[in-house]
């Protein structure tokens, strides 16, 4: 198509640009209030001011209060290209997770690196990587004379949970009857899958009490670490097993997980039986299950290891998302992104769901259809995060296409 090979000669020739942007984008740190950072402010304003550089001025904001965070806001930025009574929604996030043990890094998280064709740095690619892509698939596709009725939007608050995110927004009435979404956080090495469904999820507090005393008079107290470890285990199993029915859908992973993740520490020194133990699962639940169901069984089996270890052990819900109906494989914004991705990448791609959770769970909810694609290494939450600088001018192609089409 003439208007496609006009699109990629255009994105082809922002490719300095990109990765220049997209490094100085690493360099300012988006890290959550809650995981100790400042929020995305820093992070929001270079975008704006990226998005005016690029031409791209029609910007509206949905800052969010909190006061934890840096100028007791978190950004929401959009950016129009045309107008109509409905509009293609691109969303990205701006806030990343922590960098982990820095040991594990092999250069400064926030100094980005150029190497062997990757681009090194926390959140290059959770979510950088396309959120540049969106915005300079903006560029090409206003600079080639087109006005869509295209929304990119960069959120906040993605990694726990959105509430300050994409939520606000939808709770403000951003979005209006007929809009569709495409949300470029999540994909595979081809870039062939396109994600039409996810699992419900299920953070589950566990906290255990019993009564600290010397560890060489054991029976003078009750050990809430060894009480928790064992309702650890034995729930574990038994939620992998009830629940163990698959969806292909879902492949690779086409069943239910339940897996115990972050645990605080109790007692600092080695000879003190501790008093107290809390950690945390991690429940990505299939649709075809309730999480009321998941958490009455928790629940009901911290009753029975109470009794038998003398420990009062309690369960509550940290973070949940209910899976929304998937999005339909014949949805305008499903078959879109299906044309561009195999025209432009020379793949035939197939639909999929995901036990992550991304934004289009959020507007799936409200009755939007949405599309999540991208092309990724794999590399989120990782050490040594980084962009593909081909995956990178890739989608931003494949974006472009889809904006077109709009």
């Amino acid at each position: 198509m003439e208007i496609d090979a006009k699109l990629i000669s255009s994105v082809d020739s922002f490719e300095k640009d990109m990765i220049r942007s997209l490094g100085d984008m690493v360099r300012i740190p988006s890290i959550s209030p809650e995981s100790g950072g400042e929020g995305e402010y820093d992070r929001g304003e270079f975008l704006v001011s990226l998005l005016k550089e690029n031409g791209l001025t029609g910007i509206n904001r949905f800052d969010a209060p909190d006061r934890k965070a840096k100028h007791g806001i978190r950004p929401n930025i959009v950016a129009s290209i045309g107008k109509g009574k409905k509009s293609l929604w691109v969303i990205s996030h701006m806030d990343t997770v922590p960098v982990g043990d820095r040991k594990l890094w092999n250069h400064d998280p926030f100094e980005p690196v150029v190497r062997n064709g990757k681009l090194y740095g926390r959140g290059s690619e959770d979510n950088g990587q396309s959120l540049i892509a969106s915005l300079y698939a903006a560029r090409a596709v206003v600079d080639c004379g087109l006005a869509p009725a295209v929304k990119i939007a960069f959120v906040s608050d993605e990694e726990l949970g959105s509430a300050k995110g994409i939520t606000y927004m939808a709770d403000r009435n951003a979005f209006s009857k007929g809009d569709e979404f495409i949300v470029p956080d999540s994909g595979n090495e081809k870039g062939d899958e396109i994600e039409i469904a996810e699992k419900s999820s299920l953070w589950a507090r566990v906290r255990t009490t019993g009564r600290q005393t010397h560890a060489s008079r054991p029976s003078s107290g009750i050990n809430a670490g060894l009480a928790a470890s064992r309702y650890m285990t034995f729930t574990t199993d038994y939620l992998y097993s009830k629940y163990g029915a698959t969806d292909a859908l879902f492949d690779p992973v086409p069943h239910s997980t339940f897996e115990p993740t972050k645990r605080l520490s109790n007692v600092e020194n080695v000879n003190t039986i501790p008093g107290t133990d809390e950690f945390y699962f991690d429940c990505r639940i299939l649709p075809t299950f309730r999480i009321s169901d998941v958490l009455s069984d928790m629940k009901r089996l911290a009753g029975i290891f109470g009794e038998k270890t003398g420990a009062e052990i309690k369960v509550d819900v940290f973070k949940k998302s209910i899976a929304a109906e998937p999005t339909p494989r014949d949805a305008g914004i499903a078959l879109k992104t299906h044309d561009a991705v195999r025209r432009l990448r020379g793949v035939v791609p197939h639909f999929v769901g995901i036990g992550g959770g991304t934004c289009a769970n959020i507007v799936r909810m409200r009755g939007f259809p949405a599309a999540v694609w991208s092309t990724e290494c794999g590399m989120a939450h990782q050490p040594n995060e980084f962009s593909l600088i081909g995956n990178l001018i890739a989608d931003a192609r494949v974006m472009a296409s889809i904006f077109s089409s709009t």
